[in-house]
Protein backbone atom coordinates (compact mmCIF):
# COMPACT_ATOMS: atom_id res chain seq x y z
CA UNK A 1 0.00 0.00 0.00
CA UNK A 2 3.13 2.06 0.93
CA UNK A 3 4.45 1.90 -2.49
CA UNK A 4 1.43 2.74 -4.11
CA UNK A 5 0.82 5.69 -2.71
CA UNK A 6 4.56 6.40 -3.05
CA UNK A 7 3.91 5.83 -7.30
CA UNK A 8 1.06 8.29 -6.98
CA UNK A 9 2.80 10.74 -5.20
CA UNK A 10 5.71 10.59 -7.75
CA UNK A 11 3.20 10.58 -10.99
CA UNK A 12 1.58 13.57 -9.35
CA UNK A 13 5.26 15.31 -9.22
CA UNK A 14 5.88 14.65 -12.58
CA UNK A 15 2.54 15.95 -13.90
CA UNK A 16 2.35 18.92 -11.99
CA UNK A 17 2.55 22.22 -14.55
CA UNK A 18 5.47 23.59 -14.95
CA UNK A 19 4.94 27.16 -15.86
CA UNK A 20 8.53 28.81 -15.56
CA UNK A 21 10.83 29.02 -18.38
CA UNK A 22 14.26 27.71 -18.29
CA UNK A 23 15.51 30.77 -20.76
CA UNK A 24 13.40 33.63 -22.79
CA UNK A 25 14.36 35.17 -26.11
CA UNK A 26 12.42 37.23 -28.80
CA UNK A 27 13.68 37.24 -32.28
CA UNK A 28 13.08 39.94 -34.05
CA UNK A 29 12.76 40.96 -37.29
CA UNK A 30 11.85 44.28 -39.45
CA UNK A 31 7.57 43.48 -39.71
CA UNK A 32 7.28 40.69 -37.32
CA UNK A 33 8.44 39.62 -33.67
CA UNK A 34 8.18 36.01 -32.26
CA UNK A 35 8.69 34.93 -28.18
CA UNK A 36 10.59 31.68 -27.75
CA UNK A 37 10.33 29.76 -24.42
CA UNK A 38 12.53 27.23 -23.48
CA UNK A 39 11.75 24.69 -20.73
CA UNK A 40 13.01 21.52 -19.36
CA UNK A 41 11.47 18.01 -19.30
CA UNK A 42 11.27 15.42 -17.31
CA UNK A 43 9.94 11.61 -18.07
CA UNK A 44 6.46 12.96 -18.35
CA UNK A 45 4.47 16.03 -17.15
CA UNK A 46 2.60 18.88 -18.38
CA UNK A 47 3.60 22.33 -19.04
CA UNK A 48 1.54 25.56 -18.63
CA UNK A 49 2.21 28.97 -20.35
CA UNK A 50 0.54 32.54 -21.29
CA UNK A 51 0.27 33.27 -24.44
CA UNK A 52 -1.53 36.33 -26.09
CA UNK A 53 -4.88 36.51 -26.55
CA UNK A 54 -4.67 36.41 -30.49
CA UNK A 55 -2.33 33.09 -30.49
CA UNK A 56 -4.23 29.84 -32.63
CA UNK A 57 -2.59 26.15 -32.41
CA UNK A 58 -1.82 26.70 -36.07
CA UNK A 59 0.89 29.50 -35.45
CA UNK A 60 2.43 27.99 -32.40
CA UNK A 61 5.67 26.24 -33.13
CA UNK A 62 7.88 23.45 -31.27
CA UNK A 63 11.15 22.70 -31.08
CA UNK A 64 11.53 19.04 -28.44
CA UNK A 65 14.20 16.74 -28.22
CA UNK A 66 14.05 13.45 -31.17
CA UNK A 67 13.54 10.69 -27.85
CA UNK A 68 10.19 13.41 -26.31
CA UNK A 69 6.94 13.83 -27.79
CA UNK A 70 4.19 15.98 -27.58
CA UNK A 71 1.13 14.09 -26.50
CA UNK A 72 -1.25 16.69 -26.53
CA UNK A 73 -1.67 20.52 -26.69
CA UNK A 74 -4.86 22.86 -26.15
CA UNK A 75 -5.42 26.87 -25.57
CA UNK A 76 -8.02 28.13 -23.17
CA UNK A 77 -10.29 30.37 -24.04
CA UNK A 78 -9.68 33.90 -23.78
CA UNK A 79 -8.81 34.69 -19.93
CA UNK A 80 -9.33 38.31 -18.95
CA UNK A 81 -6.66 39.22 -16.37
CA UNK A 82 -8.43 40.39 -12.67
CA UNK A 83 -4.77 41.67 -11.92
CA UNK A 84 -5.60 40.44 -8.40
CA UNK A 85 -1.97 41.47 -7.55
CA UNK A 86 -3.72 45.37 -8.09
CA UNK A 87 -5.77 46.01 -5.45
CA UNK A 88 -3.12 44.33 -2.84
CA UNK A 89 -0.87 46.86 -3.89
CA UNK A 90 -2.81 49.50 -3.72
CA UNK A 91 -3.98 48.18 -0.09
CA UNK A 92 -0.72 48.48 0.87
CA UNK A 93 -0.25 51.37 -1.24
CA UNK A 94 -3.07 53.10 0.93
CA UNK A 95 -1.23 51.78 4.00
CA UNK A 96 2.30 52.65 3.82
CA UNK A 97 0.94 56.27 2.48
CA UNK A 98 -1.27 56.58 6.09
CA UNK A 99 1.33 55.95 7.98
CA UNK A 100 3.76 58.33 6.61
CA UNK A 101 1.26 60.93 7.49
CA UNK A 102 0.72 59.33 11.00
CA UNK A 103 4.60 60.32 11.15
CA UNK A 104 4.76 63.41 9.72
CA UNK A 105 1.79 64.72 12.26
CA UNK A 106 4.21 63.26 14.89
CA UNK A 107 7.18 65.36 13.74
CA UNK A 108 5.20 68.41 13.37
CA UNK A 109 4.58 67.33 17.15
CA UNK A 110 7.85 66.75 18.37
CA UNK A 111 9.24 69.91 16.90
CA UNK A 112 6.10 72.11 18.57
CA UNK A 113 7.07 71.20 22.22
CA UNK A 114 8.44 73.73 24.10
CA UNK A 115 11.08 74.21 26.95
CA UNK A 116 10.18 77.55 27.70
CA UNK A 117 9.11 76.88 30.67
CA UNK A 118 11.25 74.31 32.47
CA UNK A 119 13.78 75.70 34.54
CA UNK A 120 16.36 72.86 35.55
CA UNK A 121 18.76 72.57 33.21
CA UNK A 122 19.22 68.45 33.99
CA UNK A 123 15.81 68.43 32.90
CA UNK A 124 16.20 69.97 29.40
CA UNK A 125 18.98 67.64 28.88
CA UNK A 126 16.63 65.34 29.06
CA UNK A 127 13.78 65.93 27.38
CA UNK A 128 16.11 66.97 24.69
CA UNK A 129 17.78 63.99 24.16
CA UNK A 130 14.74 62.06 24.44
CA UNK A 131 13.01 64.44 21.30
CA UNK A 132 16.52 64.28 19.63
CA UNK A 133 16.10 60.69 19.77
CA UNK A 134 12.95 60.00 18.15
CA UNK A 135 13.16 63.19 15.76
CA UNK A 136 15.93 60.72 14.36
CA UNK A 137 13.87 57.53 14.81
CA UNK A 138 10.72 59.19 12.82
CA UNK A 139 12.79 60.73 9.87
CA UNK A 140 14.52 57.12 9.41
CA UNK A 141 10.88 55.49 9.30
CA UNK A 142 9.75 58.15 6.80
CA UNK A 143 12.51 57.91 4.79
CA UNK A 144 12.37 53.85 5.10
CA UNK A 145 8.51 53.97 3.88
CA UNK A 146 9.21 56.36 1.61
CA UNK A 147 11.42 53.54 -0.18
CA UNK A 148 8.68 50.98 0.32
CA UNK A 149 5.95 53.09 -1.60
CA UNK A 150 8.47 53.73 -4.60
CA UNK A 151 8.72 50.35 -4.86
CA UNK A 152 5.14 49.24 -4.78
CA UNK A 153 4.52 52.50 -7.51
CA UNK A 154 7.23 50.65 -9.51
CA UNK A 155 5.08 47.11 -9.37
CA UNK A 156 1.63 48.53 -9.73
CA UNK A 157 3.58 50.51 -12.79
CA UNK A 158 4.70 47.03 -14.14
CA UNK A 159 1.43 45.31 -13.38
CA UNK A 160 -1.04 47.82 -15.20
CA UNK A 161 0.71 47.17 -18.27
CA UNK A 162 0.59 43.80 -18.60
CA UNK A 163 -2.52 42.90 -21.31
CA UNK A 164 -5.38 42.36 -19.86
CA UNK A 165 -6.54 39.43 -21.69
CA UNK A 166 -4.07 36.11 -22.65
CA UNK A 167 -4.63 32.42 -23.09
CA UNK A 168 -3.15 29.52 -21.50
CA UNK A 169 -1.54 27.08 -23.23
CA UNK A 170 -0.89 23.51 -22.25
CA UNK A 171 1.42 20.45 -23.22
CA UNK A 172 1.54 17.15 -21.94
CA UNK A 173 4.59 15.31 -23.11
CA UNK A 174 7.02 12.07 -22.49
CA UNK A 175 10.48 11.90 -22.90
CA UNK A 176 12.53 8.86 -22.64
CA UNK A 177 14.90 10.84 -20.15
CA UNK A 178 14.90 13.64 -17.90
CA UNK A 179 16.56 17.23 -18.87
CA UNK A 180 15.39 17.29 -22.27
CA UNK A 181 14.69 20.76 -23.62
CA UNK A 182 11.11 21.94 -25.57
CA UNK A 183 11.38 25.43 -26.66
CA UNK A 184 7.86 26.97 -27.89
CA UNK A 185 8.06 29.87 -30.09
CA UNK A 186 4.59 31.94 -30.75
CA UNK A 187 4.36 35.58 -32.51
CA UNK A 188 4.08 38.27 -30.40
CA UNK A 189 2.27 40.92 -32.40
CA UNK A 190 2.58 43.81 -29.92
CA UNK A 191 6.48 44.78 -30.60
CA UNK A 192 7.92 47.75 -32.45
CA UNK A 193 11.38 48.03 -33.11
CA UNK A 194 12.79 50.90 -34.71
CA UNK A 195 16.08 51.50 -35.69
CA UNK A 196 17.82 54.85 -36.11
CA UNK A 197 21.28 55.55 -36.37
CA UNK A 198 23.79 58.45 -35.72
CA UNK A 199 26.45 59.38 -38.11
CA UNK A 200 29.19 61.61 -37.23
CA UNK A 201 32.20 62.59 -39.30
CA UNK A 202 35.78 63.55 -38.28
CA UNK A 203 37.35 65.60 -41.00
CA UNK A 204 40.81 65.21 -38.84
CA UNK A 205 40.63 61.89 -37.85
CA UNK A 206 39.70 61.14 -41.81
CA UNK A 207 36.98 59.04 -40.15
CA UNK A 208 32.75 57.73 -40.08
CA UNK A 209 31.74 56.41 -36.71
CA UNK A 210 27.93 54.95 -37.29
CA UNK A 211 26.26 54.33 -33.87
CA UNK A 212 22.93 52.26 -34.68
CA UNK A 213 20.45 52.51 -31.56
CA UNK A 214 16.62 51.84 -31.47
CA UNK A 215 13.88 51.76 -29.40
CA UNK A 216 11.70 48.87 -28.54
CA UNK A 217 7.70 48.95 -27.56
CA UNK A 218 6.69 45.82 -25.65
CA UNK A 219 3.38 45.19 -24.45
CA UNK A 220 2.67 41.51 -23.67
CA UNK A 221 0.98 39.06 -20.91
CA UNK A 222 4.35 39.10 -18.95
CA UNK A 223 7.34 40.94 -18.07
CA UNK A 224 10.73 39.49 -18.75
CA UNK A 225 14.00 39.93 -16.89
CA UNK A 226 17.36 38.76 -18.70
CA UNK A 227 16.15 37.55 -21.56
CA UNK A 228 17.93 37.66 -24.99
CA UNK A 229 17.33 39.65 -28.18
CA UNK A 230 17.90 38.31 -31.48
CA UNK A 231 17.88 41.52 -34.06
CA UNK A 232 17.93 40.11 -37.62
CA UNK A 233 18.81 42.20 -40.60
CA UNK A 234 16.07 41.41 -42.71
CA UNK A 235 11.91 41.25 -43.00
CA UNK A 236 10.39 37.80 -42.04
CA UNK A 237 8.83 36.77 -45.17
CA UNK A 238 10.38 38.69 -47.29
CA UNK A 239 11.28 37.57 -51.10
CA UNK A 240 12.26 34.21 -50.13
CA UNK A 241 12.60 33.17 -54.29
CA UNK A 242 13.30 35.31 -57.61
CA UNK A 243 10.52 36.73 -59.40
CA UNK A 244 8.05 34.20 -61.86
CA UNK A 245 9.51 34.72 -65.28
CA UNK A 246 7.22 36.42 -67.98
CA UNK A 247 8.35 36.28 -71.71
CA UNK A 248 8.68 39.69 -73.30
CA UNK A 249 6.29 40.04 -76.32
CA UNK A 250 7.03 42.88 -78.67
CA UNK A 251 3.47 45.13 -78.88
CA UNK A 252 1.93 42.97 -75.81
CA UNK A 253 1.53 44.50 -72.14
CA UNK A 254 3.42 42.26 -69.17
CA UNK A 255 1.08 40.80 -66.95
CA UNK A 256 0.27 42.65 -63.47
CA UNK A 257 2.73 41.24 -60.07
CA UNK A 258 0.84 42.72 -56.92
CA UNK A 259 2.85 42.81 -53.59
CA UNK A 260 1.19 41.93 -50.38
CA UNK A 261 0.01 44.61 -48.09
CA UNK A 262 2.80 44.49 -45.11
CA UNK A 263 1.82 43.37 -41.49
CA UNK A 264 1.06 46.68 -38.85
CA UNK A 265 3.01 46.95 -36.11
CA UNK A 266 1.20 47.88 -32.51
CA UNK A 267 2.42 50.79 -30.27
CA UNK A 268 2.62 51.72 -27.01
CA UNK A 269 1.72 54.96 -24.70
CA UNK A 270 3.87 54.36 -21.38
CA UNK A 271 7.52 55.25 -22.06
CA UNK A 272 10.48 54.07 -19.71
CA UNK A 273 14.68 53.46 -20.87
CA UNK A 274 17.00 50.91 -20.22
CA UNK A 275 20.48 50.68 -21.47
CA UNK A 276 21.95 47.13 -23.00
CA UNK A 277 25.16 45.21 -22.50
CA UNK A 278 26.69 41.89 -23.65
CA UNK A 279 26.39 42.54 -27.61
CA UNK A 280 27.26 40.25 -30.74
CA UNK A 281 27.24 39.91 -33.80
CA UNK A 282 26.95 37.27 -36.31
CA UNK A 283 26.79 36.85 -39.97
CA UNK A 284 24.65 34.06 -40.47
CA UNK A 285 24.55 32.16 -44.05
CA UNK A 286 22.90 34.69 -45.96
CA UNK A 287 22.30 37.35 -43.58
CA UNK A 288 23.28 38.94 -40.29
CA UNK A 289 22.30 39.34 -36.38
CA UNK A 290 22.82 41.08 -33.46
CA UNK A 291 22.54 39.02 -30.27
CA UNK A 292 21.97 41.10 -26.78
CA UNK A 293 21.90 39.06 -23.45
CA UNK A 294 20.45 39.66 -20.28
CA UNK A 295 17.89 42.27 -20.82
CA UNK A 296 14.19 43.36 -18.70
CA UNK A 297 11.51 43.97 -21.10
CA UNK A 298 8.54 44.90 -18.94
CA UNK A 299 5.17 45.55 -20.60
CA UNK A 300 4.20 48.86 -21.71
CA UNK A 301 7.92 50.32 -21.83
CA UNK A 302 9.86 51.91 -24.57
CA UNK A 303 13.22 50.25 -24.13
CA UNK A 304 16.41 52.24 -26.11
CA UNK A 305 18.99 49.64 -27.05
CA UNK A 306 22.70 50.48 -28.05
CA UNK A 307 22.77 48.09 -30.55
CA UNK A 308 26.07 48.78 -32.09
CA UNK A 309 28.63 51.48 -33.11
CA UNK A 310 31.88 51.32 -35.63
CA UNK A 311 34.51 53.33 -36.50
CA UNK A 312 35.57 53.31 -40.69
CA UNK A 313 38.01 55.04 -42.44
CA UNK A 314 36.73 57.88 -44.69
CA UNK A 315 37.88 59.45 -47.46
CA UNK A 316 36.50 63.41 -48.01
CA UNK A 317 36.14 65.46 -50.76
CA UNK A 318 33.38 68.24 -51.95
CA UNK A 319 30.86 67.46 -54.62
CA UNK A 320 29.60 70.46 -57.01
CA UNK A 321 26.53 69.85 -58.33
CA UNK A 322 26.92 72.45 -61.70
CA UNK A 323 24.19 71.25 -63.07
CA UNK A 324 21.52 71.34 -59.82
CA UNK A 325 22.14 74.40 -57.36
CA UNK A 326 25.56 75.31 -58.54
CA UNK A 327 26.89 74.55 -54.85
CA UNK A 328 29.53 72.53 -53.09
CA UNK A 329 28.47 69.38 -50.62
CA UNK A 330 31.06 66.95 -48.19
CA UNK A 331 30.94 63.68 -49.20
CA UNK A 332 32.33 60.09 -47.31
CA UNK A 333 33.38 57.38 -49.04
CA UNK A 334 33.41 54.61 -46.65
CA UNK A 335 33.51 50.57 -47.56
CA UNK A 336 31.73 49.22 -44.15
CA UNK A 337 32.24 45.79 -42.45
CA UNK A 338 28.78 45.25 -41.51
CA UNK A 339 25.26 45.40 -43.38
CA UNK A 340 23.32 48.33 -41.72
CA UNK A 341 19.14 48.13 -42.76
CA UNK A 342 17.48 51.15 -43.80
CA UNK A 343 16.27 53.41 -41.26
CA UNK A 344 15.97 57.41 -40.47
CA UNK A 345 19.59 58.86 -39.05
CA UNK A 346 20.90 62.11 -37.65
CA UNK A 347 24.06 63.26 -39.22
CA UNK A 348 26.79 64.87 -37.00
CA UNK A 349 29.98 66.79 -38.49
CA UNK A 350 32.82 67.33 -35.91
CA UNK A 351 30.31 66.79 -33.40
CA UNK A 352 27.82 69.46 -35.14
CA UNK A 353 24.29 68.26 -35.60
CA UNK A 354 24.02 68.55 -39.82
CA UNK A 355 20.64 66.71 -40.78
CA UNK A 356 18.27 64.07 -39.97
CA UNK A 357 16.65 62.37 -42.71
CA UNK A 358 16.50 58.45 -43.96
CA UNK A 359 19.26 56.69 -44.54
CA UNK A 360 19.42 53.87 -47.22
CA UNK A 361 20.78 50.28 -46.63
CA UNK A 362 24.49 49.83 -46.68
CA UNK A 363 26.09 46.97 -47.81
CA UNK A 364 29.52 45.69 -46.64
CA UNK A 365 32.50 45.67 -48.58
CA UNK A 366 30.68 48.24 -51.20
CA UNK A 367 31.45 51.91 -51.44
CA UNK A 368 29.11 54.04 -50.12
CA UNK A 369 28.72 57.23 -50.16
CA UNK A 370 27.42 59.57 -47.72
CA UNK A 371 26.90 63.67 -47.73
CA UNK A 372 27.19 66.07 -44.54
CA UNK A 373 25.42 69.24 -46.30
CA UNK A 374 26.99 72.56 -47.97
CA UNK A 375 30.50 73.35 -47.74
CA UNK A 376 30.35 76.96 -47.56
CA UNK A 377 34.60 77.32 -47.79
CA UNK A 378 34.31 75.82 -51.81
CA UNK A 379 32.56 79.49 -53.40
CA UNK A 380 31.23 78.42 -56.55
CA UNK A 381 30.48 81.01 -59.17
CA UNK A 382 28.77 80.51 -62.39
CA UNK A 383 28.59 83.46 -65.39
CA UNK A 384 26.58 82.49 -68.84
CA UNK A 385 28.78 83.56 -71.93
CA UNK A 386 26.54 82.57 -74.59
CA UNK A 387 23.53 81.84 -75.96
CA UNK A 388 22.64 81.97 -79.42
CA UNK A 389 20.36 79.64 -81.67
CA UNK A 390 21.32 80.29 -85.57
CA UNK A 391 20.57 78.77 -88.94
CA UNK A 392 23.64 77.12 -91.35
CA UNK A 393 24.79 79.36 -94.63
CA UNK A 394 21.97 76.99 -96.43
CA UNK A 395 19.50 76.44 -93.71
CA UNK A 396 20.01 72.90 -93.38
CA UNK A 397 20.47 72.79 -90.32
CA UNK A 398 19.57 75.15 -86.76
CA UNK A 399 22.33 74.99 -84.48
CA UNK A 400 21.84 76.08 -80.83
CA UNK A 401 24.77 76.73 -78.84
CA UNK A 402 24.75 77.37 -74.62
CA UNK A 403 28.20 78.62 -72.49
CA UNK A 404 28.91 78.75 -68.93
CA UNK A 405 32.07 79.68 -66.76
CA UNK A 406 32.90 78.60 -63.73
CA UNK A 407 35.23 79.77 -61.09
CA UNK A 408 35.92 77.14 -57.75
CA UNK A 409 37.35 78.97 -54.76
CA UNK A 410 38.60 76.94 -52.04
CA UNK A 411 38.71 79.35 -48.75
CA UNK A 412 39.58 76.42 -46.34
CA UNK A 413 43.04 77.27 -45.34
CA UNK A 414 44.08 73.54 -46.49
CA UNK A 415 43.76 71.73 -49.86
CA UNK A 416 40.36 70.19 -50.70
CA UNK A 417 39.06 67.67 -53.09
CA UNK A 418 37.01 68.44 -55.59
CA UNK A 419 34.54 66.65 -57.81
CA UNK A 420 32.82 68.96 -60.32
CA UNK A 421 30.14 67.40 -61.94
CA UNK A 422 27.98 69.19 -64.71
CA UNK A 423 25.55 67.38 -67.88
CA UNK A 424 24.95 67.90 -71.39
CA UNK A 425 21.54 66.86 -73.21
CA UNK A 426 21.87 63.05 -74.51
CA UNK A 427 20.49 62.80 -78.09
CA UNK A 428 18.59 59.57 -79.13
CA UNK A 429 17.34 61.17 -82.78
CA UNK A 430 20.48 60.47 -85.48
CA UNK A 431 19.14 63.75 -86.54
CA UNK A 432 19.81 65.65 -83.46
CA UNK A 433 23.64 65.59 -82.60
CA UNK A 434 25.54 67.24 -79.02
CA UNK A 435 28.83 68.33 -79.41
CA UNK A 436 30.74 69.43 -75.56
CA UNK A 437 32.26 72.73 -75.58
CA UNK A 438 34.57 72.24 -72.64
CA UNK A 439 38.12 74.14 -71.42
CA UNK A 440 40.36 72.13 -69.64
CA UNK A 441 39.28 68.83 -70.62
CA UNK A 442 37.05 66.42 -68.73
CA UNK A 443 37.74 63.38 -67.06
CA UNK A 444 34.88 61.20 -67.69
CA UNK A 445 31.85 61.79 -69.50
CA UNK A 446 29.05 58.79 -69.64
CA UNK A 447 26.50 57.70 -71.99
CA UNK A 448 23.69 59.73 -69.54
CA UNK A 449 25.80 63.16 -70.36
CA UNK A 450 27.29 63.13 -66.94
CA UNK A 451 30.09 65.24 -66.96
CA UNK A 452 32.91 64.99 -64.26
CA UNK A 453 36.11 67.12 -63.27
CA UNK A 454 38.34 65.62 -60.29
CA UNK A 455 40.99 67.88 -59.18
CA UNK A 456 42.45 69.58 -55.92
CA UNK A 457 42.58 72.78 -55.02
CA UNK A 458 44.82 74.31 -52.44
CA UNK A 459 44.18 76.81 -49.76
CA UNK A 460 42.80 80.41 -51.00
CA UNK A 461 43.04 78.74 -54.98
CA UNK A 462 40.76 78.59 -57.47
CA UNK A 463 39.96 76.91 -60.48
CA UNK A 464 38.55 78.33 -63.81
CA UNK A 465 35.99 75.61 -66.10
CA UNK A 466 34.12 76.60 -68.97
CA UNK A 467 31.55 74.31 -70.01
CA UNK A 468 29.22 74.42 -72.93
CA UNK A 469 27.53 72.47 -75.50
CA UNK A 470 25.99 72.71 -79.29
CA UNK A 471 22.87 70.81 -80.66
CA UNK A 472 22.63 70.76 -84.29
CA UNK A 473 19.60 69.85 -85.62
CA UNK A 474 19.12 68.54 -89.75
CA UNK A 475 15.32 67.98 -89.51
Amino acid sequence: MKKLLLGLTLLTINLSANTKPLHVELDIYANQSFLNKSFTLQNSGEITTQVPAYSTLENIKYKIASSCAIQKHNLSNTIKNPNENIEKLNEKKRQITHEIEALVAKESLLKSLSLQKIDKVSKIDSITLYLTKNLVANATQIDTLKKELTQIEKELKETQALDKEYKELKITYTCDRENKKLQIIYPQNSIKYTPFYNISANINNKSISIEKKATLLFQGTENFKNIDLNIYSYRYNQNVAPQPFYPTYLGEERPKVYKKALMAMNDSVKESSINTRNIQHTDLATKSVYKISNVSLFSGEKNLLHVDNQLINATFRSVIDAYGTNKAYLEAIIKTKKDYSSAYAQYFLDSNPVAKRYMEKIYKDKETKIYFGENEHIQVKKELIKTLDEKTFFGDKKVSTQNWKFTIINKNPYSENINFITKVPVSKDANIKVKTLVEPAFDTQNAKGKTQWNFTLKANQDKTIFFGYEISNSK
